[in-house]
């Protein structure tokens, strides 16, 4: 049997999955897929590297960390800046730097899912290279690379710009696959484990309600991404309800929250942990129906 893990994104209300796979980690929960989009992708790096309480810390904005925080305080210089603190300097913090030694040597297989601009598809990077680089020239440019994949599976329009790697432009991943189950499935994955972040009374993002605003910026340049964001919504509700009937098979194990996580940009201590302690409380009750699922 293959086992897979599955995770969606939604900035700050992924400390609710931290909270959830830290409760995994400290049991030795542990599957051969992992699969993340957007925050997503931060958390699927850092189950591979099994570096518990690692997401939390990245998924908290920079004056948490610094404990220079106030509430409902702005960030001083900016959600791209946040955002760019999260995914490149974060990863070589000196007190709990990423360990990319050990994502690279992992058998564990990692994708990120990103949506390329041109196409208005999903695409999945996997970056395990598992050949040693002595060069160091050769591992900043493989490390770099994980990174850039990082940040395009979390660049969401209006918000972040398109980002730009090799030949290729991307953006979110939330666009065209929110929750990657199907191509979990189509990797060889018998059951898999998935974390969504969306709060069932809020209903997913309809871009279409944002027509206006986005027509004159992506319709033209990007109209594959501008269609694949006017369906999204349409295309969220019908992957919700093949992932019930997934679930209803005995295939699929999910957690939904069922309390209301922090906002998007949340900028609150107290709602960061409360959000993540929610998830590590939704784990904690259901550790044993996780261990009878991954056994059977």
């Amino acid at each position: 049997m293959k086992y897979g893990l599955v995770l969606e994104g939604g900035s700050r209300k992924g400390l609710y999955t931290a909270g959830i796979l830290d409760v995994f980690l400290e049991s030795g929960i542990h599957f051969d897929y992992i699969i993340g989009v957007s925050a997503g992708a931060h958390a699927a790096l850092n189950y591979v590297t099994e570096q518990k309480g690692r997401l939390k810390q990245v998924l908290s904005p920079e004056s948490i960390r610094q404990k220079t925080h106030k509430n409902g305080a702005l960030y001083r210089d900016g959600i791209l800046k946040e955002m760019h603190f999260m995914i490149y300097k974060y990863s070589f913090d000196r007190k709990n730097p990423f360990n990319f030694r050990k994502f690279f040597a992992s058998d564990v297989e990692c994708e990120i899912a990103a949506t390329c601009a041109e196409t208005g598809l999903p695409v999945y990077f996997c970056d395990q290279d598992h050949s040693i680089h002595r060069n160091p020239i050769a591992q900043i440019r493989r490390n770099r690379l994980l990174l850039d994949h990082v940040c395009a599976s979390c660049s969401l329009p209006l918000l972040f710009p398109i980002l730009k790697v090799g030949d290729k432009h991307y953006a979110d991943g939330c666009l065209t696959d929110s929750v990657p189950f199907e191509r979990a499935l189509e990797r060889g994955c018998d059951k898999v484990v998935v974390i969504t972040t969306q709060e069932p009374w809020d209903g997913p993002t309809d871009f279409k309600k944002m027509k206006l605003v986005l027509s004159p910026l992506y319709r033209r340049k990007w109209p594959n991404l501008y269609q694949a964001m006017m369906n999204r919504y349409d295309n969220y509700c019908a992957m919700e309800n093949r992932l019930r009937n997934l679930e209803s098979n005995g295939k699929a194990l999910v957690f939904r929250p069922s309390e209301v996580l922090c906002d998007l940009f949340e900028n609150s201590a107290e709602k960061i942990d409360a959000a993540y302690n929610y998830g590590m409380r939704s784990a904690s009750e259901r550790l044993e129906e996780v261990k009878k699922f991954l056994s059977e």
